[in-house]
C-alpha cells in the first residue's frame, strides 16, 4: 500500500521560516521594495569601499587628511536616510520612488569634493566615478534625467577645475586642469548621449510591455466575455463546469446549475426594438452580479438564457439566491427608454451528482427550464435527482 500524500510533505523548517522574516524585515515585504532596498545597500556598499581607499591614500599622502572622515560622516547618515524612507514605503507614491536623483545628487557633491581633495596628479582619477554614475543612471533614469545629470556633472567638475586653480595654483595646476577640462569635454558628452539612447529604449521597451500587456488582457477579456452584457461567454463557462466537476470528483465539493430564460423576451425586441432588448440583457446581468454571492459565477449562455454555477449550495439556498433575484428584477429599471418595463424569468435547478455527467446535469436543468416555462413562466423549478 502505497503512503499518503502528505506523508512525502516537507514539514515547516523553523530556521527558514525566521530567515524569511528576517529578509522580510530587513529589505521590505514585498519584491519592488526588496529591490529597491537592495539597490540602495549595493551603493552604501560601494561608498564604504571608497571610504576606506580614501582612508589608505590618506595614510600615503595622496589626499587631505581630514577628506576621508568627513566622507563617512555625510555618507553612511545620507544612506541611512535614503533606506529608511525607502524601506518604509513613504516614496512609493512619488515619481521617483527608489530615490534615484537625490542618490545622484548626493554622489555628484561625494566626487566633487574628492576631486577637491585629492593631489594635484591623482584627482583625475576621480573622472571614473563619474562615469560609473552615469552608467548606473542608464537603468534608472529617464532619458531628460540621464542628461540634466550628466550636464550637471560636467559643470560642476568645470567649476571645481576653473575656480579652484585660480584660488589656488600651486595645489591645482591651471595646466593640470586645462588637460582634465579637455578630457573631460571629450568624454562626457558621448557618455550623456550613450546614456539618452540606453534610457530612450529602456522607456520605448517599458512602455511597449505596457501596451502588449493591455492588449492580452483586452484579448482574454474579449475571449472569455460576452461583449454585452460583460459577463462570462459560454466557452468559458464550459471551463469552469468542467471544473467543478474535476473537484467534486477530486473533493466531494458539490455545485448546483441554474438555467435562466428571461420571459417573453421576443416581445420586449419586437415592441421595443432591439437597443431596449439589449438593455434589458445588460440590466439583468448587472442585478444578478449584484445578489449572487462572489463564489457563484454566471454566463450568458445564449440569447436570453443565461447559466449560473452555485458551489457548495443546497437547493434551498438555491431557491433564497433566485428569489433575492426576482425581487431585484421587480424593482430594476431595465432600460431609460422604457422605465416601466419589467422582465420576469423562469429557472431550472440540477444539482449535480456522482452518477451522472456533466452533461446530464445540464441537460436537466435544461428540462426543469423547460417545465417551469411550460407551467406558466415567472417560477423555478427544481429538477429530480437522478435515477440510480
Amino acid at each position: 500500500m502505497s503512503e499518503p500524500r502528505s506523508a512525502h510533505l516537507p514539514e515547516d523548517d523553523p530556521l527558514l521560516d525566521g530567515v524569511s522574516r528576517l529578509v522580510a524585515f530587513i529589505f521590505g515585504p514585498d519584491r519592488v521594495t526588496r529591490s529597491r532596498t537592495v539597490a540602495i545597500l549595493l551603493c552604501a556598499l560601494m561608498y564604504v569601499i571608497c571610504c576606506w581607499a580614501a582612508s589608505y591614500v590618506a595614510d600615503i599622502g595622496l589626499i587631505k587628511a581630514f577628506a576621508p572622515g568627513l566622507l563617512m560622516a555625510t555618507t553612511f547618515p545620507a544612506y541611512a536616510v535614503f533606506f529608511g524612507l525607502v524601506r518604509s514605503g513613504k516614496t512609493r507614491q512619488l515619481k521617483d520612488p527608489a530615490l534615484m536623483i537625490p542618490q545622484n545628487v548626493f554622489a555628484l557633491l561625494a566626487i566633487g569634493f574628492a576631486y577637491t581633495a585629492l593631489g594635484p596628479f591623482d584627482r583625475g582619477l576621480v573622472m571614473v566615478l563619474i562615469a560609473l554614475v552615469m552608467v548606473f543612471g542608464m537603468y534608472t533614469h529617464t532619458p531628460k534625467q540621464s542628461v540634466v545629470v550628466g550636464l550637471a556633472a560636467m559643470l560642476m567638475l568645470g567649476a571645481c577645475m576653473g575656480v579652484l586653480s585660480h584660488v589656488d595654483p600651486n595645489y591645482y595646476p591651471p595646466k593640470l586642469e586645462l588637460i582634465r577640462f579637455e578630457l573631460l569635454l571629450g568624454t562626457m558628452p558621448p557618455l550623456i548621449f550613450t546614456a539618452y539612447k540606453i534610457s530612450s529604449w529602456r522607456n520605448r521597451l517599458f512602455k511597449q510591455r505596457t501596451e502588449l500587456k493591455a492588449a492580452l488582457e483586452q484579448v482574454q477579456q474579449l475571449a472569455t466575455h460576452d461583449s454585452l452584457t460583460g459577463l462570462y461567454n459560454r466557452r468559458h463557462m464550459q471551463e469552469k463546469l468542467e471544473n467543478a466537476v474535476m473537484r467534486f470528483d477530486r473533493y466531494g465539493e458539490r455545485f448546483t446549475v441554474v438555467l435562466i430564460d428571461l420571459d417573453h423576451f421576443k416581445q420586449v425586441n419586437d415592441r421595443h426594438g432591439h437597443r431596449v432588448g439589449d438593455d434589458s440583457l445588460s440590466s439583468f446581468a448587472k442585478a444578478s452580479l449584484a445578489v449572487l454571492r462572489d463564489t457563484d459565477t454566471i454566463a450568458r449562455w445564449g440569447g436570453e438564457e443565461f447559466l449560473i454555477l452555485m458551489p457548495n449550495t443546497s437547493q434551498e439556498k438555491t431557491l433564497v439566491a433566485l428569489e433575492r433575484l426576482r425581487t431585484a428584477m421587480a424593482s430594476c429599471t431595465l432600460s431609460a427608454s422604457v422605465p416601466t418595463l419589467r422582465i420576469t424569468f423562469s429557472a431550472g435547478v440540477a444539482v449535480h451528482d456522482s452518477i451522472t455527467a456533466l452533461s446530464q446535469t445540464i441537460e436537466r436543468a435544461d428540462q426543469a427550464l423547460y417545465e417551469a416555462k411550460k407551467t406558466g413562466r415567472d417560477r423555478v423549478v427544481i429538477a429530480p435527482p437522478p435515477k440510480r
